[in-house]
């Protein structure tokens, strides 16, 4: 947790669902943003089967390596509640990461579960540990399973393709977590297979989330668009980026880009701010539109 790799924290959340049998001291969602603390108390429960949404100042990005790091508060190497990880950049469609559970029975609700028979789930390591994970693996599950090289359940593939398109790995703004039920009977890895955690616990059941750390930014400036008429405005604003030039791409589904665009009908640029007025066609309504910058 105080790793100089990690650039920022999450700063909001939304979409708090408590699962059950947890205790009103622990409904906390607020204890989940700024940076972890390494204490059994900083956080919020999520309850059996509960879920939240953070949201980060500037974004997430694929960048080399890990990403960000999810923490819970295990006060030990083996006591571990597990979360699924989704991520977003709309804060709608979330894809889910890959995830592999080999603990191959019940676990009690003091029981433990050996950290090297876990991949893909937060909550692997013990508080002041975060477990890491890389923007770049959704890319690699996507392709395997659009090329059917994978084990993937069939809900899970159709998961993963469907929402993948829809979802920007350079500008994530929000990640879900989502307690794993770890009574065997509900909870499912990538490939279909029961997942067990500590099974019953109480008062604060379920995942214990104490923050989220970012270790890339998303890089390209935030990008709103207002719509006017039929008339798009995309504005930029940036922070310390120098570029030589863009261009705006489109697409049908976040794919494949190209540069054929709508008729520009103004441009203005300073040292701090771009500004691109664009009209858009009839037929361009369920497509995709994006700034491309080349960095100095």
């Amino acid at each position: 947790m105080s790793s100089n790799s990690i650039v920022s924290w999450a700063d909001a959340y939304t979409d708090m669902i408590y699962g059950s049998n947890v205790a009103a001291e622990w409904m906390t969602p607020g204890k989940a943003l700024g940076p972890a603390l390494g204490t059994v108390d900083d956080i919020v429960s999520l309850g059996r089967g509960g879920s939240i949404v953070l949201s980060f100042p500037d974004g997430i990005s694929d960048g080399p390596g890990p990403d960000f790091a999810v923490f819970e508060n295990s006060f030990d190497d083996s006591f571990l509640e597990l979360a699924y990880v989704e991520v977003s950049s709309d804060g709608t469609n979330f894809i889910r990461f890959p995830n592999y559970s080999y603990t191959p029975d019940p676990v009690s609700g003091f029981g433990t579960v050996q950290t090297r028979l876990l991949f893909g789930f937060a909550g692997k390591y013990r508080r002041e540990y975060g477990t890491p994970f890389d923007l770049y693996e959704l890319q690699l599950a996507y392709d395997a399973a659009l090329a059917g090289q994978t084990d993937f359940s069939e809900a899970y593939t159709s998961g993963l393709t469907n929402s993948f398109p829809a979802v920007d790995l350079s500008r994530i703004t929000h990640v879900r977590l989502v307690d794993v039920v770890g009574d065997g009977t509900t909870s499912r890895d990538c490939r279909g297979y029961p997942v067990f955690d500590p099974y019953p616990t109480s008062i604060s059941a379920g995942f214990d989330l104490e923050a989220i750390g970012v270790m890339h930014e998303a890089e390209s400036p935030v990008l709103s668009v207002l719509d006017t008429n039929g008339v798009f405005v995309f504005e930029c604003y940036f922070n310390q980026f120098n570029f030589s030039g863009y261009q705006v791409q489109s697409s049908t589904n976040m794919i494949s880009w190209t540069s054929d665009i709508p008729s520009l009908i103004d441009q203005s640029t300073n040292e701090a701010t771009v500004h691109v007025l664009i009209q858009f066609s009839l037929d361009a309504e369920n497509r995709f539109y994006r700034l491309m910058f080349n960095e100095l």
